[in-house]
């Protein structure tokens, strides 16, 4: 009785074995497809970081034209980013095919990297004009001193230009990733 209980069993072991093998499927072969040069996806990438950024500035100009009450403004700023919602959906799709993992994701990274990288450079230059400034007011060239505060203040509107970027782009706090 033992053994034949033993046997059933192994039968039926062997059985569910053998249909749960028989059921999975071998996976397809990928098609040969040629795979993109770099430059092919540097481009894409390129032109997907230009579709993120003018859909985040026509959101942020809809939202601006809600606060304002002006409702048409705001229809025409939202209808301008579905429409760059579309490119960057077709972008993604199109780099996922080519192997890129998460392109939307990277891009973003991408385009805060280079916010930090601009008010990094700008910070540089405000504090150069500076030091400049006071070198010329030590050695009495107040020409000198003028035209290097005239350079500042250019310098400074930059810097102010591009944390406003960095803060759209999702940075909270630009200046102090920057140190």
């Amino acid at each position: 009785m033992k053994i034949t209980k033993t046997i059933g069993l192994i039968a039926a072991a062997i059985i569910c074995y053998s249909t749960a093998f028989a059921q999975t499927t071998t996976p397809p072969t990928p098609a040969s497809t040629t795979p993109a040069t770099g430059s092919e996806v540097k481009s894409q990438m390129k032109d997907l970081r230009k579709d993120v950024k003018a859909y985040d500035n026509k959101k942020a100009e809809a939202k601006q034209a809600i606060n304002k009450g002006d409702l048409n403004a705001a229809k025409t700023d939202l209808a301008a980013a579905k429409a760059d919602k579309q490119d960057i959906k077709a972008d993604a799709k199109t780099l996922k095919s080519e192997g890129v993992k998460h392109p939307v994701k990277l891009a973003d990274k991408q385009i805060k990297k280079a916010d930090e990288k601009d008010i990094k450079t700008d910070l540089k230059d405000v504090k150069a004009d500076a030091k400049t400034e006071q070198k010329d007011v030590k050695n009495g060239d107040l020409a000198g001193a003028q035209a290097a505060q005239k350079d500042m203040k250019a310098d400074r509107k930059d810097l102010k230009k591009d944390v406003r970027a960095a803060r759209a782009a999702g940075i909270k706090h630009p200046l102090a990733h920057v140190k």
